[in-house]
């Protein structure tokens, strides 16, 4: 572990914006980790893990902390019955993971095929896409508390998973060092998504992880951009979830308006097609940055482009939704400003 002042972080982001880090160390092992743990402590400075820069906007001064990349890739499985246990480093590319099981067939987290960042990135966040969730696979994670060094294992039911959320986005001082997942030998292909139902009603074969998996790729392929020059943190938003009431009173306002009933009697309403149908704002831009023009979820930064420049076109499309509709969206993307670590 060798610590390295003054980093610049943009090559480290999707989005390629961010100012340098006071400090920065790359883990290639558990061991790295700890060390790092004790070396912020040392220098009374907070640490801030990152993985693969996948779903955040970091400012564009100065960050006042030790930036701790997660690059730990050790990899194992272990029979469990007719399952299969996967237990690797938190900063194991998440799309290699996903070639890895379907070189097996292991099936599990096909569905999430394409999506950028780490093992441990995807359980902070609790990745969602095409009909699965990384929770459903979710066994424990191994982490290290940054502020006492105790270790601890945080299993499922501990890990409070929700929607875009979960313990370790919400109790910061746990730094994921390994992930286990629960994952199946044989199962039935999730066609659940419409998407990937058209693919297979179009005569394509989807039965192995492998298949499914290239089907996801394409399909997202046409929801992000894919110029060098071009920057992006995924879907920046959350979709809404709000009460029926609020929700029918669109819907009748804009015929169309797709609505998922949750557990708890509110709905989920889609923030895309709001954008796109009732606000018209697909590929809306000011400057160097735009809401892409194949999927309004999205918000673009061109080269050029800074951290300050993202968070007020972000503020405007959210001040636009609220004024349309009264619901106050939320961010997807976690924006690192000396805000983040008071």
């Amino acid at each position: 572990m060798i610590p390295k002042a003054h980093v610049p972080l943009a090559p480290y982001t999707t989005f390629h914006i961010g100012g340098q880090a006071r400090f920065f160390i790359e883990a290639l092992t558990k061991k790295d980790i700890e060390d790092a743990i004790a070396f912020a402590r040392e220098q009374h400075l907070p640490l801030y893990p990152l993985g693969g820069g996948s779903n955040v906007l970091i400012k564009d001064e100065e960050i006042k902390a030790v930036v701790l990349r997660v690059a730990n890739r050790d990899i194992s499985f272990e029979n469990d019955g007719d399952d299969t246990l996967l237990i690797a480093g938190a900063g194991m590319s998440w799309d290699t993971l996903v070639d890895t099981i379907g070189a097996r067939s292991i099936f599990g987290i096909e569905n999430l095929a394409g999506i950028p960042g780490t093992l441990g990135g995807a359980a902070v966040q609790n990745i969602g896409a095409y009909g699965a969730e990384l929770s459903s696979v979710f066994v424990y994670a191994d982490t290290i508390n940054r502020v006492t060094g105790k270790q601890q294992s945080i299993t499922a039911s501990e890990a409070a998973f929700a929607y875009r959320t979960s313990f370790f986005k919400t109790h910061r001082d746990f730094v994921i060092t390994h992930v286990v997942l629960r994952l199946k030998k044989s199962s039935t292909a999730n066609l659940s998504y419409p998407g990937l139902a058209q693919v297979a009603a179009s005569g394509e074969k989807l039965t192995t992880p492998a298949e499914i998996a290239r089907a996801v790729r394409a399909i997202r392929a046409k929801k992000f951009p894919q110029n060098a020059g071009e920057g992006t943190a995924g879907s920046f938003f959350k979709n809404p979830i709000i009460a029926r009431k609020l929700a029918d009173v669109l819907a009748a306002r804009w015929p169309g308006l797709p609505i998922f009933a949750q557990e708890d009697g509110r709905v989920k309403v889609s923030l895309a097609w709001l954008l796109d149908h009732a606000l018209s704002l697909k590929g809306y831009a000011t400057g160097h940055v735009r809401l892409y023009e194949n999927q309004p979820l999205v918000i673009v930064a061109r080269d050029g482009a800074t951290a300050r420049d993202v968070d007020a076109f972000a503020d405007t499309i959210a001040e636009r939704i609220r004024t349309a509709t009264g619901i106050t969206i939320e961010r997807e993307v976690e924006t690192v400003d000396e805000k983040f670590f008071s």
